[in-house]
């Protein structure tokens, strides 16, 4: 299906399904429940920071172009985190990619995994498919970044789940470094199967959605932190937090703990393209 990136739920469908604890629909597909609707978008429409990248779709389960992505291979050492990022703790298989976190016996006390899509990428749909860690102290994120490393002030959306309670989620954004966070509840555990999280970037809102279901909505009329404008890797990492983020994250209960990502894509804004959800079902009841 070649379907424009902007999509809308009907309210009735969205609070009916929250209510009920699941939502039924036969992917984003104009013959289901789910209706999608092509908002009208400016002509011009241009981030800040490197060229944005095309349209992409990764069907993790099949083979990914090794030029295609970054698997990180580096340490942080910082007050918050300390972490060994090994390509190691990636694989790819059937299931799609697992992201692995462990215990080290020695320094730096975690070994994770980071994936990132090459390039930059900016306004537009962004989806992935994803099974969160339930690891206590473990959190499984998929977000957009971009910072000083990259020549950018720090500019970021993202999905983060935490270990030690999967069934919530943090939807957040920096812009310039400065942070908004929100706690969503869940209708279902994000460790015990496939969900849709996606997220449409803006010049002027950012809006959060899952299996379908807006959840949150930031715009420049009312937003506490401006909407960021730079665009940035795509991104997906399994960390544990030191310091003081162990106050938010947990301390770490787990030996090794896994999440799992199956689809990652984005469609720019005002363009069609192929997206996670138009083969992704939610199941129902989960």
């Amino acid at each position: 299906m070649q379907s424009q990136w902007k999509m809308r739920v009907p309210a009735a469908l969205a609070l009916g399904a929250v209510a009920a604890g699941w939502l039924l629909f036969d992917s984003f597909d104009s013959r289901a429940a789910m209706t999608a609707v092509a908002e009208p978008v400016p002509t011009q429409i241009k981030n800040t920071g490197s060229e944005a990248g095309d349209a992409f779709l990764m069907d993790l389960s099949k083979a990914v172009d090794p030029g295609s992505r970054y698997l990180a291979e580096y340490e942080m050492d910082q007050e918050w985190i300390k972490i060994a990022y090994r390509e190691r703790n990636v694989r790819f298989d059937q299931n799609g990619m697992t992201l692995t976190l462990a215990k080290n016996a020695g320094r730096p006390p975690f070994s994770g995994a980071e994936f990132q899509r090459n390039g930059t990428y900016g306004y537009g749909r962004y989806e992935v498919v994803l099974k969160a860690s339930d690891g206590w102290g473990a959190v499984t994120s998929f977000f957009t970044y971009t910072g000083e490393y990259f020549g950018d002030p720090h500019d970021e959306i993202d999905f983060e789940f935490l270990g030690r309670q999967t069934r919530s989620v943090y939807v957040n954004y920096f812009s310039h470094g400065e942070k908004d966070q929100a706690e969503i509840p869940l209708w279902f555990d994000a460790s015990q199967g496939d969900h849709l999280y996606a997220f449409e970037w803006a010049p002027e809102s950012i809006r959060w959605y899952i299996d379908g279901v807006k959840v949150r909505e930031v715009d420049t009329t009312s937003a506490r932190v401006k909407v960021p404008t730079s665009s940035g890797r795509v991104m997906a990492s399994i960390w544990a937090a030191s310091g003081s983020a162990e106050g938010w994250v947990g301390e770490a209960a787990f030996k090794r703990t896994t999440a799992n990502y199956r689809c990652i894509s984005h469609v720019p804004a005002g363009r069609s393209g192929s997206q996670c959800s138009d083969t992704f079902k939610p199941r129902a009841g989960s």
